[in-house]
Order: C-alpha cells, then sequence, then structure tokens
C-alpha cells in the first residue's frame, strides 16, 4: 500500500476547494482587467498542494503566468505545466544555469553578479529592483549602474516588491511607486509588476502590467482592514476524536499540568499537533468546531494531539471518530492568526504532511 493510500486512513484531513482559488484569482485579476494577472504558487502553493492548485489556474483561467521561490519549485512546476512561463524569485547562480536553460525557466536577476551570468543570452529573463524592502534586488546604486549600461538581456518583465502596501496610507508605498515608476519609464518597452495581493488594492497606479497576487489566492488576508468582498476560504482542516475522557475536577491534561479541571470534565483528544502545523499558538484562547459550536482547546498542545473541553450541552452528541474542523469557514485564518503566535502565511505553508487531502473542482471542472 503506497502513502497516498495510507492517508485515506488517516485521523485528520485538509480540504481543498479549488473553485474557490479560482473564485479569488479572477477576483483579483478583476480589479485590473488591463493588466495581465500571475498567480504565486511558491511554498507548494502556500502549503495547500501545488501539484493540484496550478494546473486548476492554469486550465480554467487566463494565467499562464506563475512565480515560484526557488528553482526546485520551478522544475517540479515545470513538469505540471510544460507550456507556462515560470519565474524564479531567488534568482540564479552559475551552477543552477544549464538547468534554467534546460527546463525554459526564467530567472529573477537580482544583482549585477546574475546579470553578468545571463548576459548575452537570448533566453528571456526579469530583473528584480529593489526600492526599499531591502531583500532581494538590485539595489539603488546597482540599479543606477544597471540603467547608465545596458547590459545584453532579453527583459520579460521588471518588478519590484512593496514594503507595507496593506497600509493604504503609509507613505512608504509612494515612494516606492516613484521610485519604480522612474525605473519602469527608463525601461518603457519592458513589462513592469509591483502590485503583490495588497497592492493590488492600492489602486491603478500600482498595477502597471502584471498583478502578482499570492496569499490572497488561497482566502488570506495580508493585512488589510477589511476583507474584500467576494474572497472565499479555501482550506478546511479536520481532525478526528481519538478518544473522550471524563475528568473529575482537580485532574490536569497534557504536559506541565497547563490545565486543571475546576468541575467534571468532558474531554476529547484530537489527532493533530504541532507536528500538523496549525496549532503553534498561545495556550487558552484556540478553539475547534464541532457539533456546530466551538469548543475550547486546553491544555498545552503536544507534537501530535490537542484537547479539547466538550462538556457543555451541544456537545452530548459528539461520539470518538468524530471530525472536529480546526480550520475553515467556521474557523477562519484570521480568527486562529489573532490567537496565534503565526501570522496567515506562517499557518498556510505549515500545513503539515499527515493529512488526507482532499481536492474538490466542480463549478470549473
Amino acid at each position: 500500500m503506497n502513502t497516498p493510500e495510507v492517508l485515506k486512513n488517516s485521523s485528520a484531513r485538509l480540504d481543498v476547494d479549488l473553485d474557490n482559488i479560482i473564485n479569488n484569482y479572477l477576483l483579483l485579476a478583476g480589479v485590473a482587467p488591463h493588466a495581465d494577472c500571475a498567480a504565486v504558487v511558491k511554498a507548494n502553493a502556500y502549503g495547500l498542494g501545488m501539484d493540484q492548485v496550478a494546473p486548476a489556474i492554469y486550465h480554467n483561467t487566463n494565467c499562464n503566468i506563475f512565480f515560484v521561490a526557488n528553482l526546485v519549485e520551478a522544475v517540479n512546476l515545470r513538469s505540471l505545466l510544460p507550456d507556462a512561463v515560470i519565474y524564479v524569485f531567488n534568482g540564479l547562480f552559475a551552477d543552477q544555469v544549464d538547468t534554467y536553460l534546460a527546463h525554459n525557466i526564467r530567472p529573477i536577476i537580482n544583482d549585477l553578479s546574475q546579470v553578468e551570468l545571463w548576459s548575452g543570452r537570448t533566453e528571456p529573463c526579469a530583473v528584480h529592483f529593489d526600492t526599499g524592502i531591502n531583500r532581494l534586488g538590485l539595489s539603488e546604486l546597482e540599479t543606477d549602474k544597471f540603467l547608465n549600461s545596458f547590459n545584453s538581456l532579453n527583459l520579460s518583465l521588471i518588478l519590484s516588491h512593496l514594503v507595507s502596501a496593506e497600509q493604504a496610507d503609509n507613505e512608504t508605498n509612494k515612494i516606492q511607486l516613484e521610485k519604480f515608476t522612474k525605473i519602469s519609464e527608463e525601461l518603457n518597452d519592458i513589462p513592469a509588476s509591483l502590485a503583490n495581493s495588497a497592492g493590488i488594492y492600492l489602486g491603478e497606479g500600482y498595477h502597471f502590467d502584471m498583478l502578482r497576487p499570492g496569499i490572497m489566492l488561497y482566502g488570506g488576508n495580508p493585512g488589510l482592514p477589511t476583507r474584500p468582498a467576494g474572497l472565499k476560504d479555501t482550506a478546511t482542516l479536520k481532525a478526528r476524536i481519538l478518544q473522550i475522557r471524563d475528568l473529575p475536577p482537580g485532574m490536569s491534561v497534557g504536559y506541565g499540568a497547563k490545565w486543571t479541571a475546576q468541575k467534571p470534565t468532558r474531554v476529547a483528544l484530537l489527532n493533530v499537533g504541532y507536528a500538523d502545523g496549525t496549532f503553534k499558538t498561545s495556550d487558552g484562547n484556540v478553539h475547534i468546531f464541532i457539533s456546530g459550536a466551538y469548543a475550547p482547546v486546553i491544555g498545552k498542545v503536544s507534537m501530535d494531539m490537542i484537547a479539547a473541553d466538550i462538556t457543555a450541552g451541544e456537545f452530548d452528541g459528539v461520539t470518538v471518530t468524530d471530525f472536529a474542523e480546526i480550520l475553515g469557514s467556521n474557523i477562519t485564518l484570521e480568527m486562529v492568526s489573532k490567537v496565534s503566535t503565526l501570522g496567515q502565511y506562517e499557518l498556510l505553508t505549515g500545513i503539515g504532511q499527515r493529512y488526507d487531502k482532499n481536492y474538490n473542482l466542480g463549478t470549473y471542472a
């Protein structure tokens, strides 16, 4: 029996709604219909499965441009989408050039040494100009050198990345926009891209020629004050109840005896924990959703289990083998991140490998 077959018997499951991912892509693309809309599928499509997500977007929308973080992801994606345009954020090293060429993958050039590596080639590439985030990209000094002595690159795209796009009134946005606009005017025949998920909602001036949504494709909110209307949740995590225990007052639950029963308490033990990626949270504020109601997680989360208080009457019908929602429409990413040491990006990308993964594609199939 292979691993996928074994996972069908798992006590935890991940349901991914591909229809909702497509809905979110179309919603975001519709904000700027004059621009192309790519899809960022790095980190295994933000934890939800690039092998399923990327083909669903490619075959059911007009999207044929994808961004990943590194060359390994790009080669995997190429095997799924032979004809798509694939860009790699992390640039290239000398020992990677042949792999880029062999798989028709486009590097995003991040410094002048990488410019030299790709210079003179007919194969297309992109150049990233750092306008303030100070991660990757040509610095201001390197940008001046690049623009003053244009190298022989077949440029298919120029891009930069916003620092605080989720804060519409942040002055940094305007500063970055001004810097990138000047660069794009110098290279006015090259398509330009600035807007990430939040940047899409900063207005038309930030759209340029291409949008690059990531977290919002998967139903996450990068920090906008209001979640955009029409954006849909895409992932549901559920865990099976392994055991139900009745505790008298004075009995504790879990490592360190962090929680002690003050009254007779019915406790459900569920089959997810730290190793499953969703519960690196602050103790005492986490809930599961089962039998139409919220049950508090009690005690310290362990590597493979959590405990929940199901004493209340609404849980009287709950039995062993029932599944509880850990993340989904009732316990959203935003809700979990508020009581967690992790943000929405980390919650999604940290989803573990022990889930039985199921993918729904109905409306767009």
